[in-house]
């Protein structure tokens, strides 16, 4: 190398450029930027691989619009000691999991007043002994994400979410990564139908009146409250068991819920007065309908005002007396029959808000029917049976 050298033979060193200085810093800050992002990736994959691979496999399957989301090898005993009273506080809790003191710079809080209204569940005895549930839920138009679940210690399952519950708008997509993934993630959490494996089914359905006592018990959501039934239970009894190891916060409005499990066993499970209130399947029938109205008797007074704003509550009457036609002539029912009923009574959005008696405008956002001799699930989005009809292996 060809080295210049001043008269006492030292090297001559040459400044540079203004442009290769800039060069240089350009360079460098590239580097930079590159070595924080590589970090903030391997601190993200450490510190919650589970949900990085889940939000890889999220994939739109319907315009409505339809998602689905696979989530496996997830662990939330932490979330449980947080104590959430809302969605919303699942979702600022894996912001701060993940960010620590900068999660207030990232999307994903919101504020809601949102309760579904106008929805109704079933569960029956099959025509060949097996057993057959199905839910219409009728609501606002906003996406609605299936996520199928596998935590660590538990069973899989297979959940329905409506992600308005999380505070998306109609029409807003959730596979922009960056600005709904705490939402999407959170939404695991905030499951209001769903089955597992060992065909245990719960519904989480609108009610006029929920409350439950402050205890020492540790305090949950209902959403989160069947997140851990799916994980946890494959009956009813145990179901009964493990709710009431929690106390459950109904801060984000009124619901109960409706179970099943393979044995054909139902209830309906109320918070009235603070104390839990049960209702189970009659000994002499072989199916439970669950609609808005209560069935406690003790609150049957309360639910005057609220039957006579919902006229769906008549689909309970309908399905009572369909479902108990069947069996007066030892049939039962089957899955192509219980399809029907709830095919014939999904809804369009209403055109005006007297179509719904002063409600907000809202239709059927899907149907799902479970048949556990088959170990299938069907999952019809909008009522569109030609186009928006999915079937999932629950084996």
């Amino acid at each position: 190398m060809n080295v210049q050298l001043n008269d006492s033979g030292v090297p001559i060193l040459r400044q540079k450029t203004f442009v290769q200085k800039v060069k240089t810093f350009l360079l460098w800050t590239i580097l930079v930027i590159m070595t924080l992002a590589a970090a903030l990736l391997v601190y993200l994959c450490l510190a919650g691989a589970s949900e990085m691979a889940a939000l890889t496999t999220l994939k739109k399957v319907s315009d409505h619009p339809y998602y689905t989301m696979e989530y496996e090898n997830f662990d939330y005993s932490d979330l449980l000691t947080e104590e959430c009273d809302s969605n919303d506080a699942v979702i600022k809790f894996y912001k701060s999991k993940f960010f620590k003191g900068i999660s207030g710079v990232f999307p994903g809080g919101y504020e809601n007043d949102y309760v579904t209204n106008g929805s109704y569940a079933f569960s029956s005895r099959t025509s060949t002994y097996s057993q057959v549930r199905g839910r219409v839920y009728n609501s606002y138009d906003k996406p609605i994400l299936m996520v199928i679940a596998k935590p660590e210690n538990g069973y899989k399952s297979w959940n329905l979410i409506d992600m308005g519950d999380v505070g998306l708008l109609s029409g807003q997509s959730i596979d922009q990564w960056y600005n709904n993934a705490f939402q999407t993630i959170a939404a695991t959490y905030c499951v209001s139908e769903g089955i597992n494996t060992e065909f245990f089914g719960v519904s989480l359905i609108s009610c006029p009146v929920a409350e439950c006592d402050e205890t020492s018990k540790v305090n949950i959501t209902p959403f989160l409250a069947c997140r851990l039934l799916l994980d946890r239970v494959a009956t009813v009894d145990s179901a009964i068991d493990l709710l009431n190891d929690y106390d459950i916060d109904f801060s984000c409005g009124s619901y109960h819920f409706f179970i099943s499990d393979k044995n054909g066993e139902c209830a309906i499970i109320e918070y009235i007065d603070g104390k839990m209130s049960v209702t189970n399947r009659k000994d002499d029938m072989f199916h439970l309908v669950c609609t808005n109205k209560m069935e406690d008797k003790t609150v049957r007074s309360a639910e005057k005002d609220y039957s006579n704003r919902y006229k769906e509550l008549s689909v309970y009457t309908d399905y009572e007396r369909t479902l108990s036609s069947q069996y007066t002539h030892g049939f039962g029912v089957d899955r192509t029959y219980a399809f029907l009923m709830l095919n014939d009574s999904a809804q369009d959005e209403a055109a005006t808000e007297e179509d719904h008696f002063g409600t907000n405008m809202y239709g059927t956002q899907y149907a799902v029917i479970y048949q556990m001799d088959k170990m299938q699930m069907r999952v019809v989005i909008e009522n569109d049976r030609e186009t928006q009809m999915f079937d999932y292996d629950l084996s």
